[in-house]
């Protein structure tokens, strides 16, 4: 409403209907809106999709994704006090749908709750399913013992598997390698580095994504003639994920918590107007 373009902290909001409500105000004010999802911008990312729809490794048949409390960089200090799918959930929703291109629906979900506060949960897992009948299953976790384990991903296909360990955090840290195994026939394995020579860490991707696409919007406002043609509208995005990803990936942590028997996390913050009235869509709570 300041007229700003945004690059949000994740998750976008406690809940999805804050998520369609910062959508329809970015989409107002023909803004730019991103969600931090800074995983999927990584190279490492990108090259796994790629190699997914050069069919490398044959139709998806799962992918299996573990992120650690070292995922949220702040670790136990804050992710400890806003749970393990509040932290990473998000994340691990975006990472999914990105390598598989499907949008994926919850099949079940356990959460191991804190001891302290039974409302954060400090581990989840996750089972997924998608459209093409593949399956995923996420692993979260904020437990301080899980500190010392990578970020990892397989993606198993039906003639191959592919396997990335620690991608993002760069600086020196990140391994940034992608193991390709592929079945067919005598079975060949293969190792490659993305190339990140300066060493950079995923946020830096991320920030790339967010100011490529303000220029790439802000290059069409002297063609706009209607407000179809805004920038800030949905079938503008070429460089990022718009602000209808981010409502996909919080009703993803929505869903996650009703699976695990916890309550999706309520509104503590009522939106300003003219945006109040969206606050009583009751398909949306």
């Amino acid at each position: 409403q300041a007229g700003k373009h945004v690059l949000s902290e994740t998750p976008i909001g406690c809940n999805a209907l804050e998520a369609v409500i910062l959508q329809r105000a970015a989409e107002d004010a023909g803004k730019v809106m991103l969600q931090g999802t800074h995983p999927t911008c990584h190279p490492v990312t990108k090259r796994v999709r790629q190699l997914i729809m050069d069919n490398k490794i044959g139709p998806i048949e799962k992918i299996e994704l573990d992120l650690p409390v070292a995922h949220g960089l702040h670790g136990k200090l804050i992710c400890g006090k806003t749970g393990a799918t509040m932290s990473l959930g998000v994340h691990a929703g975006a990472i999914v749908r990105a390598l598989a291109g499907q949008e994926v629906r919850v099949v079940s979900a356990i959460a191991q709750p804190s001891k302290e506060d039974p409302s954060i949960d400090i581990d989840m897992t996750c089972e997924l399913i998608m459209p093409s009948g593949a399956g995923a299953r996420i692993h979260l976790s904020v437990d301080e013992q899980s500190r010392k384990n990578p970020s990892v991903f397989t993606v198993i296909g039906c003639n191959g598997i592919i396997r990335c360990k620690e991608w993002f955090q760069g600086n020196g840290t990140s391994a940034n390698e992608i193991q390709l195994e592929q079945f067919e026939g005598v079975g060949d394995k293969f190792t490659e580095y993305v190339d990140n020579t300066s060493k950079r860490d995923t946020f830096y991707f991320q920030l790339m994504t967010f100011v490529e696409e303000v220029a790439e919007q802000a290059n069409r406002q002297g063609s706009v003639q209607t407000k179809d043609d805004m920038p800030g509208m949905p079938w503008h995005y070429t460089k990022g994920n718009g602000p209808g990803d981010a409502v996909r990936n919080t009703a993803l942590v929505d869903c996650i918590f009703r699976a695990a028997g916890m309550r999706p996390r309520a509104t503590t913050t009522p939106p300003p107007a003219p945006y109040s009235s969206i606050a009583g869509m009751s398909k949306l709570q």
